[in-house]
């Protein structure tokens, strides 16, 4: 890989993505100054609506010292951007630019990564009707809305630890009529009672996390968790075991200067070992590649199911 990185072909070739993702973002950034009135309004407007979701944000959540300056993605500001108490820039960006790079992509045009996970349950759990569902690092909560349109009777909850990214999502949830309780809280510390969820999601979080962060979220998915519950954690197949030294150099190329901290943390995470670590019986654990329905790529889905044996052991 060093090699590689030593050739001026692929370093041109760097360098071209590079220029590419701002390129992007100063496209995205106008769109988004010039709708900024009225994403405030929709912020400011979502407490008035009578839809029943709610935001709870807090001034007493631990951020790690990376995270105040990562720009993941090169995203301006980063994920925590936060420029007062009616800002929704960071959501705003996330959502537009995940969109526009998975457009860019041909992935996901179809089906959603929550989708993809409610028809794995469905499939997996056909019987399956969670009453409480979290979703841990919901960021601009596009994935959270689905899992309270796909059942309509349970409450869902969604954390992160971006202010501007939760009111964004709170807004958006409000202002399509489904109703999502959001909160700032860390995936390592979890303010709620042991036994509250009958489902705890993920999507794309894992490889956002040090191999630390993703164990304690497991640990937390398994304290969380009723018996009977689920936990599925998706996010994108990646092993360096599997990888050829182009793909690595690849990987490597977000770690290093594309603000993506923890690739190669996620790229050697064993997700069966950790939900494993965390207390789900071995035989309740399904880690698979799970495909989209276009199957243009699939999505890797770490699931395990809180069992009698496990709250006894």
């Amino acid at each position: 890989m060093s090699k590689l990185y030593s050739e001026d072909e692929y370093r041109a070739v760097c360098l071209v993505k590079r220029a590419g993702q701002e390129m992007m973002w100063n496209a995205i950034e106008d769109a988004i100054d010039a709708e900024l009135p009225r994403l405030r309004s929709l912020f400011e407007d979502a407490g008035k609506r009578d839809v029943g979701g709610s935001l709870n944000l807090r001034d007493d959540v631990s951020l790690p010292d990376e995270w105040t300056t990562a720009r993941v993605h090169l995203q301006p500001g980063g994920y925590l951007r936060d420029d007062g108490d009616r800002d929704v820039v960071a959501g705003a960006l996330y959502e537009e630019g995940g969109a526009l790079y998975s457009r860019g992509q041909g992935v996901g045009t179809k089906e959603s990564k929550a989708e993809c996970i409610i028809r794995f349950l469905k499939e997996w759990k056909p019987d399956f009707q969670p009453r409480r569902i979290l979703d841990i690092g919901c960021s601009a909560g596009a994935s959270s809305v689905p899992y309270a349109s796909a059942f309509p009777e349970a409450e869902v909850h969604a954390i992160d630890i971006g202010k501007g990214l939760l009111r964004y999502a709170h807004a958006r949830a409000q202002s399509i009529g489904v109703p999502v309780h959001f909160h700032e809280m860390s995936a390592e510390q979890i303010s709620f009672p042991d036994g509250s969820f009958d489902l705890v999601v993920s999507h794309n979080a894992m490889h956002e996390m040090s191999s630390s962060t993703q164990q304690a979220m497991f640990n937390e998915s398994f304290r969380l968790l009723r018996r009977g519950g689920v936990c599925v954690h998706q996010d994108l197949p990646v092993k360096f075991a599997e990888m050829s030294p182009v793909r690595q150099a690849d990987i490597m190329f977000d770690e290093w200067y594309n603000g993506e901290l923890h690739w190669s943390d996620y790229a050697q995470t064993d997700c069966q070992a950790g939900l494993e670590v965390a207390g789900f019986d071995p035989a309740a654990i399904d880690c698979k590649p799970f495909p989209l329905l276009d199957k243009t790529m699939s999505w890797l889905l770490a699931a395990a199911e809180k069992t009698v044996a496990d709250e006894m052991s």
